[in-house]
């Protein structure tokens, strides 16, 4: 048997059970940094064959690492991360429960492929992508040093092989007022969630002024708690996004602005405080999308995209900027179904879903293995990397 055709039989003997937990994460959505069933169950199921794993990394109880090696001498490392967090309230509907599952087969049958190089092959578990960003933490923690390459898919309404995303930070918005009777003594009051509101009436002003890449959006986390009441405190959670990092910086201190002048004009103070971490733009190595491309063609992938989808926020990009690596969008359907709805959610609970998790997974497999098995590939992503970084 070639090396492709052990890497079909591998992922035909397991699809089933790989199927099966994908389904089973899904029915079993977990918030970010409670991935407790998912992470688990990918962990048995990678440790039962042959994976070395360790859990709880980077100060993340629910990351973890399964490790395969295969031969001597100094090893090609590549990575395939996973991710199994759910959103609140509408379950896996970014598709997180395919993307785990996707890697775990990518690495499978890749560790069964028969490939004579030396490589160490591992499933990065990387919790809490739609939060606090967990790859961010496992970069910090030394988790991907003297990794060579890293790799996932995502999945979505088109197919983008050449996948960016916008760098994005998160803020608290925290304004301090004074209590008053809002009928009988409303003039001793300063009106905290004044300042929250006049913050988004500001950003909605300021809007007219920024670059077409550039997304502000937020929410109210605290408004007070009784309507005779003037509230002494409010919180405004908002998002701050661009392609480009200098500019969103820059976007960042223009957002503060409209908040430290709706404090002066409530009377109020405001605390600014970042929530999670700051995810950098994604940077995709265009040679290891040309290796994908070619590999998805091979493992029979039929793109189904009909409508253009527009970009998000990933902590890959982090990665994207430590390592060579790609995040590839895989359509699921040929109609306009967004992310982050019920809608999306029960996609990524269907036959044709796990379809694209397999593929995927195959396609990756493939090109992990064109990768390992040509030094010329390995030093031309390596240099296009130190170029791009030098930048």
């Amino acid at each position: 048997m070639t090396i492709k055709e052990k890497i079909v039989s591998s992922l035909e003997k397991y699809r089933n059970e790989l199927v099966a937990l994908g389904r089973s994460i899904h029915r079993n959505p977990e918030i970010g940094g409670e991935e407790v069933f998912a992470a688990d169950s990918i962990c048995d199921f990678l440790s039962a064959r042959g994976f070395r794993v360790t859990r709880g990394l980077g100060g993340l109880p629910t990351a973890f690492t399964a490790v395969f090696r295969q031969g001597s001498g100094k090893p090609y490392r590549i990575g395939f991360c996973a991710e199994y967090d759910a959103l609140p309230g509408i379950g896996h509907a970014c598709g997180h429960n395919l993307i785990g599952i996707a890697s775990v087969a990518a690495a499978l049958s890749l560790a069964e492929s028969g490939l004579k190089e030396s490589f160490e092959v591992t499933v990065i578990g990387t919790p809490d992508e739609e939060g606090t960003g967990g790859k961010i933490d496992l970069i910090k923690a030394g988790i991907f040093e003297g990794m060579d390459a890293a790799m996932m898919f995502h999945p979505g309404y088109e197919t983008q092989i050449h996948m960016t995303s916008l760098a994005c930070r998160t803020y608290y918005f925290t304004f301090h007022g004074r209590n008053a009777h809002a009928a009988s003594d409303p003039t001793e009051g300063r009106n905290a969630l004044d300042g929250v509101m006049l913050t988004f009436t500001n950003i909605n002003f300021l809007r007219q002024y920024l670059r077409d890449d550039v997304r502000v959006h937020g929410i109210i986390k605290d408004g007070g708690r009784a309507g005779n009441v003037i509230p002494d405190l409010a919180v405004a959670e908002i998002t701050i996004r661009s392609v480009d990092n200098n500019y969103l910086i820059e976007v960042e201190q223009r957002v503060m602005d409209c908040a430290r002048g709706a404090a002066l004009a409530s009377g109020t103070e405001v605390n600014i405080t970042p929530f999670g971490n700051f995810y950098e733009a994604m940077v995709s190595n265009k040679l290891m999308e040309e290796i994908f491309r070619e590999s998805l063609d091979e493992a029979g992938f039929i793109d189904l995209s009909r409508h253009e989808e527009g970009l998000g926020s990933i902590d890959m990009g982090n990665v994207s900027r430590v390592v060579p690596a790609i995040h590839p969008s895989l359509s699921l359907t040929p109609l306009m179904v967004p992310g982050h709805t019920a809608e999306f959610s029960a996609l990524c609970d269907t036959p044709e879903a796990y379809e694209v998790m397999m593929t995927a997974g195959m396609a990756m497999a493939l090109t992990a293995v064109k990768i390992i098995s040509d030094p010329a590939v390995q030093e031309g992503i390596r240099l296009e990397f130190s170029k791009t970084m030098s930048r």
